[in-house]
């Protein structure tokens, strides 16, 4: 870091003294840390280079102010995602900034905050993309935002107790998840409002490859609010990632995020970044394999969203799902033959791949 980073909140808000000639040449062309300082004057804890993106360090209490600065002055008009994480000494939120009109234009920006007072604004007021990656990080690791519009949990059930991306939660311990028993949802359904009505719509059954849960609110036939439920489907593989090794332990889970049949372009997603930052350099031939298996699962992904298209959509469950699932077969088995295994396939490995093409390679040729 290029100075020394406080995580004393300050009293008074940020008063930019930028020079408007210098950000006029800021506005264009690729970013450095440079531009953020200049951008965002006092708010700036600190800067550091990236190969990518620049990342900048702000005050907890100048999110709002320096998201919009950014937004409106550098052209980062796209807030892509938002990162939480703790450390032994503070939480941090990581806002990833692009741009729509220029992709090469990103920058991060690094909020710390005490692991005493975890409190910073939200971005929800400048990005309304922050409303639920800011859910997400209060749910899983327990930051709170400031001028949320909604700040509950998202994944989790609002009686979980504790934050499973924390350094200190236990994952051997049980959850007992209760209702809340203070909850009366007959007190709170708005039957005061004549004008209005509620409505569930879903879950929808399993089989139908996507469970899906919207809370309607209608006025009459005119639909005035929804609020969609995503589930509780979560696994806490990031901490589990945090406690395993980059070689081995990690190139499992990516197979489970797609589990039908696009493992391996998760695995390839996951190799990539991993030699990125390692400086690993994959041979030619085990470039080959891998595009071989990748592109080989691809088809299997595809296979299976035709199938369960025409069965969701049409109630087709002779024809088009039965030719899916055939065809989808003759692929599966050349994987399984490749990788030695039929659904998990976990046959990336940094720097190349598990094992070599299988023998005789005339016969796995013929099948392909």
């Amino acid at each position: 870091m290029s100075t020394v980073m406080s995580l004393e909140r300050p009293q008074q808000p940020p008063e930019s003294d930028a020079d408007p000639a210098a950000l006029a040449d800021d506005a264009s062309g690729p970013l450095d840390a440079d531009a953020l300082r200049r951008a965002l004057g006092d708010a700036v804890l600190a800067t550091e280079e990236h190969v990518h993106a620049p990342a900048v360090q702000i005050r907890p209490d100048a999110v709002q102010s320096s998201l919009s600065a950014l937004r409106d002055d550098l052209g980062l008009d796209h807030l892509s995602c938002v990162t939480a994480q703790e450390y032994e000494d503070r939480y941090e939120s990581v806002y990833h900034l692009k741009s729509y009109d220029d992709p090469t234009r990103e920058a991060s920006v690094v909020v710390p905050t005490p692991r005493s007072d975890p409190v910073s604004e939200s971005a929800a007021p400048v990005f309304r993309t922050a409303e639920w990656h800011e859910r997400e990080a209060y749910d899983l690791v327990g930051i709170q935002y400031e001028n949320h519009p909604d700040l509950r949990r998202i994944l989790l059930p609002e009686t979980w107790q504790g934050h499973p991306l924390g350094l200190d939660y236990d994952r051997t311990r049980p959850q007992v998840v209760r209702y809340d028993e203070n909850a009366n949802p007959l007190a709170e359904d708005g039957r005061a409002d004549t004008n209005t009505m509620l409505l569930n719509i879903g879950p929808h059954h399993p089989a139908t490859h996507g469970v899906m849960h919207l809370q309607v609110t209608l006025d009459g036939e005119q639909v005035a609010d929804v609020e969609p439920d995503i589930g509780y489907i979560h696994r806490c593989e990031e901490q589990m990632c945090q406690q395993g090794t980059y070689r081995h332990q990690i190139m499992p889970y990516p197979d489970r995020w797609d589990w039908g049949g696009g493992g391996l372009l998760n695995e390839w997603a996951y190799a990539r970044t991993a030699e990125a930052l390692a400086d690993i350099d994959v041979p030619e031939y085990a470039q080959v394999l891998r595009t071989l298996a990748a592109e080989l699962s691809r088809i299997l992904s595809h296979m299976l969203a035709v199938g369960a298209y025409a069965l969701d959509v049409v109630g087709d469950f002779t024809a088009t799902f039965m030719y899916a699932m055939r065809d989808r077969e003759l692929v599966q088995n050349i994987l399984e033959d490749l990788t030695g295994q039929r659904l998990m396939f976990n046959y990336f490995r940094l720097g190349g791949v598990v094992w070599d093409l299988p023998e005789p390679r005339e016969e796995f040729f013929e099948k392909i």
